[in-house]
């Protein structure tokens, strides 16, 4: 059931939209740029990584980080932690 799970939020992250980051940016008062969204999004898109796993996540963000900034990329680890955290899951980001 985790695994499915998993691959939801996954898919999720692949379909997220600059506007829906920048929504979930303000309600955790993680600031981001529009055009650092726009970023993110593609990045994300393109991700084949696994963010639940701890290598796959680094290596995630160590990718996100070379695209936009290191600072974004911490930014973008804040708001899954966050995420997880309100859905619950945050043991699945350990």
């Amino acid at each position: 059931m985790v695994n499915v799970l998993q691959q939801i939020i996954t898919q999720k992250l692949k379909q997220l939209t600059v506007n829906e980051l920048m929504q979930y940016s303000q309600k955790y008062n993680i600031p981001i740029t529009k055009e650092e969204a726009a970023q993110i999004i593609k990045a994300l898109k393109k991700n084949k990584e696994n963010p639940f796993e701890k290598e796959g996540r680094k290596r995630m963000l160590n990718q996100l980080a070379a695209i936009t900034s290191k600072d974004t990329a911490k930014k973008v680890n804040q708001l899954l932690k966050k995420l997880a955290k309100e859905y619950g899951v945050e043991h699945w980001l350990k």
